[in-house]
């Protein structure tokens, strides 16, 4: 019963999370988080601090990315499609797919979960003053590419879904853009 509601709890967050750190590659996210679920499971009593538990969730999703031999990669446009329920745009999606997996699940913790840097220190495997350069290069990098707009598409305002993630996504993303993002 432990299990299920860890299960309930985390689910639907984690998912979104390994789908941005894949980069919508749906099938190998849908495999990492399930593997995670499934080993949060069996030490649902140890991880009984939900944020602490979340990040170690996302920790655990980030080495089966990383570790998978994923030969089928889905193309740009099923990525994106697979996406766009969080919210992602097109310049979103270029920011994304200008960082490696780790900057990206980096970028994703600290600014679209919102997660403390030292629950991204446990995401990532690094020491702070490493996980605090990593966040900082991510912004950069992906300012670098999302803050172009897509030729042809100068002030014309993204079109998304609407829903709670996709409002953060937005928010991060302008949070990138900006660095004026919230504190927690």
């Amino acid at each position: 019963m432990l299990a299920e509601a860890f299960h309930d709890l985390h689910a639907s967050r984690l998912h979104g999370f390994a789908l941005l750190v894949t980069l919508g590659d749906a099938r190998r996210a849908e495999r990492a988080a399930g593997e995670a679920l499934a080993h949060g499971g069996e030490q649902a009593r140890a991880l009984r601090h939900p944020e602490r538990a979340a990040a170690w969730l996302r920790a655990r999703v980030l080495r089966a990315v990383r570790r998978s031999n994923h030969r089928e990669r889905p193309d740009a446009g099923s990525r994106l499609a697979a996406l766009r329920s969080l919210g992602v745009d097109q310049s979103t999606y270029d920011g994304f797919a200008a960082l490696s997996i780790t900057a990206r699940a980096a970028l994703v913790a600290s600014a679209v979960e919102r997660f403390e840097t030292i629950d991204v220190e446990t995401i990532i495997g690094a020491d702070a003053p490493r996980t605090r350069r990593l966040i900082e290069r991510a912004r950069a990098g992906y300012l670098a590419v999302a803050a172009k707009p897509p030729s042809g598409q100068e002030g014309v305002p993204p079109a998304g879904p609407d829903g709670p993630l996709a409002a953060r996504v937005r928010s991060a993303a302008s949070w990138a853009m900006t660095g004026a993002g919230p504190s927690r």
